[in-house]
């Protein structure tokens, strides 16, 4: 070759190079589709705890990440439809709360998918054990309904003079869930206690009708059965509290940080965040059905004094010294 060939070839040679160089470095994209139960405001948090989850592992939203996401607006029918959607965008893995990720799982059992909480998992047929799911699910279980003969032992503590006690529970669920797993615990709970027990049920558009009833059964004190679609209204359920004067219990500081009276559980944001390490295992090679569930295991007593003293109520010094966390 002739030394005027020779130093175009060797330029184009470097071009091709530079541009294979630049090309073998060019981080991927990975694509995370997301379903929410609620509307966009009330559970941005956790999307966002999600999102921080992600980010402490070096994901980041328009870097080497796409985040696709879908609200179903407290709307159960709606998840089949949204899943759909998701998975014909081709996403590395789908990410959900326990309806969501049942819903994905029925129309695909290909994609990872992760789910935020359930409380039993195996019953869900999300997995077939939570030490290997043996399925493309796995994730975080909470048995928030356990937690609700602790929460009537805490009002107890709360309202010392406490004969009667309301249960708040959602209107859409089942009969035999209902009863299984928030009346019969709460009934026992109460009978342990000497108490007499209320059942009111809400949902999002009777809110104002529910805490009538409750004014008109004048419990003293009421336990806010976990729900996603409590989660929706929880403003509401803290206003409509107040008015009555009526001490809550709830079960996340999501909760008493948005105006109620005190509550005892996982902190649901901190969980949703550590979640996101589920993500990022897939997203490095790990298959769901090696990895064992993990079950919340932190929980946190958290007191809303504003609210407190709006209700003019006093805190035993005994209450107050079992208080993880104040809110001022």
């Amino acid at each position: 070759m002739k030394r005027r060939d020779t130093v175009p070839a060797l330029i184009a040679l470097v071009a091709s190079s530079a541009s294979f160089s630049v090309y073998a470095q060019a981080p991927k994209i990975f694509r995370v589709g997301y379903v929410s139960m609620g509307s966009e405001a009330p559970t941005r948090p956790f999307l966002e705890a999600v999102l921080a989850g992600l980010r402490d592992r070096g994901y980041v939203v328009g870097k080497n990440l796409t985040v696709d996401i879908r609200y179903a607006h407290n709307d159960p029918s709606a998840l089949p439809a949204l899943a759909e959607e998701l998975i014909a965008l081709k996403p590395d893995v789908l990410v959900g709360n326990a309806q969501a990720a049942i819903a994905m799982m029925a129309k695909t059992a290909i994609i990872p998918i992760v789910f935020l909480l359930s409380a039993d998992p195996v019953a869900e047929g999300l997995v077939e054990s939570l030490a290997r799911p043996g399925t493309n699910a796995t994730g975080m279980s909470y048995v928030i309904f356990d937690l609700i003969a602790k929460h009537v032992e805490l009002l107890t503590e709360l309202v010392p003079k406490m004969s009667r006690v309301a249960l708040l529970i959602p209107s859409n669920i089942s009969a035999n869930v209902r009863d299984a797993f928030w009346e019969n615990p709460a009934r026992a709970a109460a009978k342990a206690k000497r108490l007499t027990l209320v059942v009111v049920s809400v949902d999002p558009k009777n809110v104002p009708e529910a805490f009538a009833m409750l004014e008109k059964e004048r419990p003293d004190a009421l336990v806010v059965g976990g729900s996603l679609l409590f989660t929706a209204i929880y403003r509401e359920l803290a206003d409509a509290a107040l008015r009555l004067r009526l001490p809550a219990i709830y079960v996340s500081s999501y909760y008493t940080e948005g105006g109620g009276l005190v509550s005892f559980g996982a902190n649901i944001p901190e969980n949703f965040r550590y979640a996101a390490s589920y993500v990022d295992r897939i997203l490095k090679g790990a298959k769901p059905a090696d990895l064992p569930v993990e079950q919340v295991s932190r929980f946190e007593l958290v007191l809303n004094l504003k609210t407190a003293r709006q209700m003019g109520l006093t805190i035993p010094p005994s209450f107050r010294r079992r208080v993880d966390r104040i809110i001022e």
